[in-house]
């Protein structure tokens, strides 16, 4: 089963974003582990809402997301957080040990992937009584 949503999540990324597959496992192992699209979960926001908050906040400018987002990996901190409602959630990510390469390759697949949008997204937002950045996928 996980392989399969594994090989899913990675076929999507390559077919949308020229981004190595050692890149893509690594961040399989290291950001998906709480950061998820295709399993609800209480750990983080999913993949899918930070593509498309980090984008809308930034008028689809992905160079200017994809600063932000490597700037809140280097030091995540509530000043630099984006989505302040997913900190009061699932509380402010902690900081995991990155190198400059990992932090603009993971910045790069969370901003140039088109995340599939989850049957439970919809539910997710109204339940916590979020306001949704778009009402459809803004990550392309």
């Amino acid at each position: 089963m996980i392989r399969s949503v594994l090989f899913g999540f990675l076929a999507t990324i390559m077919l949308h974003a020229h981004i190595n597959e050692a890149v893509l496992y690594d961040f399989e192992a290291r950001c998906m582990v709480c950061h998820d699209t295709y399993k609800q979960n209480d750990k983080a926001p999913p993949l899918v809402a930070i593509n498309q908050v980090y984008l809308k906040l930034h008028d689809q400018n992905h160079t200017v997301a994809r600063a932000k987002i490597k700037a809140f990996l280097n030091e995540p901190t509530h000043q630099k957080a984006l989505m302040k409602p997913a900190i009061k959630l699932y509380g402010l990510m902690p900081k995991i040990a990155l190198d400059e390469n990992q932090t603009s390759d993971f910045a790069e697949v969370l901003i140039e992937t088109e995340f599939e949008i989850p049957k439970w997204f919809d539910k997710h937002y109204k339940l916590h009584k979020l306001k949704k950045p778009h009402d459809e996928n803004i990550s392309k």
